[in-house]
């Protein structure tokens, strides 16, 4: 309710003075920034107009707490994000400790419902896109990616 109205208008004072700060930039430099802090001008307008809209309804209000299991998983995650970070610069590279982080995270998060099947099948397409990024970026336009030990 009212958190959301003050993160809306943090986010909105933020964007256009970033967008102002555009105006140093050449035509094409300022394209793509002006276009994500104008979809970011219009989202925080959107949620202020919802938030003040639920204030006057007076809706009875969820709790915000998180649950301690998820706020373990949110720990879980970003401990192993900076040990990605780590390994992935200095023991596996980019494509190898992508993979293998991208496939751990999936695979404590689907708990223990998951099933070898949607594994396997997240585990492909997961590498694939990896494997599409490092190469796009590592490959055709030249941008130095962490190379590891292997």
């Amino acid at each position: 309710m009212m958190v959301d109205v003050v993160t809306a208008t943090v986010i909105l004072v933020l964007s256009v003075i970033l967008f102002n700060q555009t105006r140093n930039y050449n035509y094409l430099s300022a394209v793509f920034p002006r276009f994500v802090l104008g979809l970011l001008m219009i989202l925080s307008v959107i949620l202020m107009i919802r938030a003040i809209l639920s204030f006057r309804k007076r809706e009875p209000t969820e709790s915000r707490f998180i649950p301690l299991k998820d706020l373990f998983y949110v720990a879980l995650t970003i401990v192993l994000s900076f040990f990605w970070v780590y390994v992935m610069d200095w023991v596996l590279g980019f494509l190898l400790g992508s993979i293998v982080f991208g496939i751990v995270i999936f695979a404590i998060l689907a708990g223990r419902n998951l099933k070898l099947r949607e594994f396997l099948l997240f585990s492909l397409g997961y590498s694939g896109i990896v494997f599409i990024f490092w190469y796009s970026l590592g490959k055709l336009l030249r941008v130095p990616l962490p190379r590891g030990l292997f």
